[in-house]
């Protein structure tokens, strides 16, 4: 089955006496809802031309590149090729998973007490034809999809099931789920075709069987496709990688993947399907986590690229070769470059450091699941772990600041793990820079983020034998930075950190122009400035002093900081838009001053609303159960106590915590 430019085959034809299976090379199912529907629009488009014209129209399907893989004998009297599909596997699999559900829709016609026996045995005859031809054929899937897409494929396609049901569980991968929600997406198509088809809510179910029937011959007879296939592995693998540099729609991952299986198929070291089933670890620990998808996984390698070669995106760009990660992998000789002897040293302490890496990233990117993982409500709030938990809710409160943290934080958990001193030390020093430079004074995480993946490159080496880390990179490099022990690894990295915040962020300046202004939420008064960069940055300072209030004994009635946010809004002591008569003296430059903030319960602060400073004393400061609120002086307050309040209290404590 091989044609010239010229030649085009049905898919049909392509079917008939061929099995396909997905080389271990290639991504893993990824058609999202979106691109059926398109398949779909397009099928219909052609079944409407078809109805209209004498003439038969075709639509052309694209071009297949297959791989011979040998031949199978389904039954004694038959002889199938086997083909690997090199590019249109996206395509082909969507076509089995259309398929499928339309057979299903016959079998339920079939069933149907309003149809005729004979009738019932055509639609029978027919759907047990095209099953064969385009789903499973004598106990064998005619596409055999593998990799992280087979429980879906099995599931859902092979055997039927519900595509919502299989849905619910909440351990889903992105390609199973969009394995499934391919097939919903069929039979949302079906259903609205067959309720345009039959407006008056009965059904000619002998009818419809026919327009199933047509759509069926429309997508196999009149979508055509050229064929293009190759002989063996090599070539195979050469033209995949041709087809991914022309730009097709393939992840960071699925281009990474492809390279390093290809490898193994060149080594007497290092076996494909290990590789394979590697990376696909790797994947799974990244989507198999509620709101994590593939795109997390490109994440992932970028993050770890940084933190295992130094090469962060600008460096790359300064250096020899291309600056994609996908292709210094396999065009460079530091890595792993087929024309390297020894690409086999790079490849294995790369996955495995790889997977490492996967197994922490969903936690270490995401401050609702490390708190969820990590936190011990049974143990004292201070503990070291707990202490870090509560402080990672403020270095991932803004995107940019938790993508450029994350480097370090899991180069220091690989080293010492989460609950470790190092760790914690490491999260404090951190926590103190994000907060000072891009919190309080808003500036983008690039300030410091080439420094943090620096710092990161070493402290991951640091333990490692200079001798080995050269014989990893082919190199004598000293961009590897080898400190003799992680011991002295993390105290360098703690001063560097260190170094960095207190030359760009001072912790005097930060009070002094930002902190102490009249303007902290919106900064309307101060050039330059908008504000803290987020409200919540205010509610973290506010449960910190409430914390340092209370003391040790008094912590075990407060809530940790992950569920305290939830719960508890900003608040404006005198109100933001307090009434004539309860406004502070120049009432819009004195409103937003930290000494006018605190923090209430979103419930409380939804019945008060505007309510004057000394109602709300008498309501509820007075008789609060946080000491922020409780140790107010009132019934009064006025700029004079907003002064001393900040002054006196807030600005004292912040220097102290984040100094």
């Amino acid at each position: 089955m091989d044609g010239t430019p010229d030649d085009n085959f049905s898919l049909s034809s392509v079917f008939s006496q061929s099995y396909f299976v997905i080389p271990d090379y290639q991504r893993d199912y990824a058609w999202e809802k979106s691109n059926v529907k398109d398949l779909l629009d397009d099928v219909g488009f052609v079944y409407r031309q078809n109805n209209k014209k004498d003439k038969k129209v075709d639509h052309y399907f694209g071009t297949l590149v297959f791989e011979e893989r040998g031949s199978v004998e389904p039954s004694d009297f038959e002889d199938y090729d086997v083909y690997g599909i090199v590019d249109g596997q996206q395509r082909l699999a969507t076509v089995a998973i259309v398929v499928s559900a339309i057979v299903e829709e016959m079998s339920t016609i079939e069933n149907s007490d309003e149809v005729s026996g004979d009738i019932s045995s055509t639609i029978s005859d027919r759907r047990e034809d095209i099953e064969e031809k385009y789903i499973q054929y004598e106990g064998v899937e005619r596409i055999r999809l593998g990799g992280l897409a087979e429980d879906a494929y099995t599931s859902v396609i092979l055997e039927g099931n519900n595509p919502e049901d299989y849905l619910e569980s909440d351990d889903r991968v992105e390609a199973e789920r969009k394995i499934a929600g391919a097939k919903q997406a069929t039979i949302e198509r079906l259903r609205k075709w067959k309720t345009e088809k039959y407006q008056n809510g009965s059904t000619d179910h002998a009818g419809y069987y026919k327009f199933l029937n047509n759509i069926v011959k429309i997508l196999t007879q009149r979508f055509e496709v050229n064929i293009k296939v190759v002989e063996d592995v090599d070539e195979a693998a050469r033209m995949f990688k041709v087809i991914n540099d022309r730009g097709r729609d393939l992840r960071l991952h699925d281009k990474v993947r492809s390279h390093l299986v290809y490898c193994a198929s060149q080594s007497d070291e290092l076996e494909s399907e290990d590789i394979y089933e590697q990376f696909n670890r790797i994947v799974r620990n990244i989507t198999i986590h509620d709101g994590l998808s593939d795109s997390e996984v490109d994440d992932l390698i970028r993050i770890h690229w940084e933190v295992f070669t130094s090469e962060r995106s600008d460096s790359r760009a300064k250096r020899h070769g291309p600056s994609e990660i996908h292709r210094r992998l396999s065009d460079l000789n530091d890595f792993a470059s087929v024309q390297r002897d020894d690409f086999e040293v790079f490849i294995t302490p790369y996955l495995n450091s790889l997977e490492k890496f996967s197994e922490r990233y969903p936690y270490l990117t995401d401050r609702d699941k490390f708190a969820e993982r990590y936190f011990e409500p049974n143990n004292d709030h201070n503990s070291t772990v707990n202490e870090t938990v509560r402080k990672v809710q403020l270095l991932f409160l803004h995107a940019g600041s938790q993508s450029s943290t994350t480097p370090l934080l899991i180069a220091t958990a690989e080293k010492f793990g989460v609950r470790s001193e190092e760790f914690a030390e490491i999260v404090s020093e951190l926590e103190k820079l994000v907060f000072r430079f891009s919190l309080v004074m808003s500036h983008g995480a690039q300030g410091y983020a080439n420094a943090l993946s620096s710092i990161a490159n070493d402290l991951y080496w640091s333990d490692i034998d200079e001798d080995e880390i050269h014989e990893i990179f082919n190199s004598k490099s000293d961009r590897y930075v080898g400190w003799q022990s992680k011991e002295l690894g993390i105290k360098e990295a703690v001063e560097r950190v260190k170094e960095k915040r207190d030359r760009i962020a001072p912790i005097d300046e930060v009070v002094s122009d930002f902190l102490s202004t009249p303007d902290v939420l919106d900064g309307n008064f101060t050039s330059g400035w908008g504000g803290v960069r987020k409200s919540e940055v205010v509610k973290y300072v506010m449960y910190e002093y409430e914390r340092s209030l209370r003391g040790p004994s008094g912590l075990l009635s407060l809530a940790p900081y992950h569920e305290f946010r939830k719960n508890f809004q900003v608040e404006h002591l005198v109100p933001k838009n307090a009434e004539e008569g309860n406004k502070l003296h120049n009432h819009l430059q004195n409103r937003n001053r930290i000494g006018n903030l605190a923090v209430l319960s979103t419930e409380e602060n939804q019945s008060k609303g505007n309510t004057s400073f000394e109602s709300k004393y008498s309501e509820i400061y007075d008789n609060s159960s946080l000491k922020v609120l409780n140790d107010l002086d009132g019934p009064e307050f006025g700029v004079e106590d907003i002064t001393n309040r900040e002054e006196e209290e807030l600005l004292e404590f912040i220097r102290e915590r984040w100094g």
